[in-house]
């Protein structure tokens, strides 16, 4: 009898575990999430104080400071959740950065598939 409940507990957490994570049926694996947010550097975005309202005030200048490319990039949500990106968003991160003039508010839509707290960044936007 123990073996039965043992086992049912077990199947129980499988299951939630597995309803935790989007499931992409035609892929096969995690589905690809959209995410909204502002930009920012990982140095900057894990400091104890970090949250949408910093993250907002986050300007070009600190984006392409040294230590600031070196720690790579991510996202923070208006829930305060900060997601580091993968390598292949770190690229696109600065060639973002790069490719404009705007000054501040660097908010993004950014869509990819979500680990913990990184992403695998698919493609990544400038919201207007």
């Amino acid at each position: 009898m123990k073996s039965l409940v043992v086992g049912a507990i077990i199947l129980s957490l499988a299951v939630v575990t597995a309803a935790a994570q989007p499931f992409d049926d035609a892929q096969g694996g995690p589905k690809p999430e959209t995410i909204k947010g502002h930009l920012i550097d990982v140095a900057c975005g894990t400091e104890k104080d970090a949250n949408a309202k910093t993250a907002a005030k986050h300007d070009k200048p600190c984006l392409q400071m040294d230590d600031c490319v070196k720690s790579g990039y991510g996202v923070m949500t208006a829930e305060n959740t900060f997601y580091k990106f993968d390598n292949a968003g770190n690229q696109n991160a600065r060639k973002l950065i790069r490719a404009t003039d705007k000054a501040a508010d660097w908010r993004v839509t950014v869509v990819g598939t979500i680990s913990g707290e990184k992403i695998a960044v698919q493609t990544m936007a400038l919201d207007k």
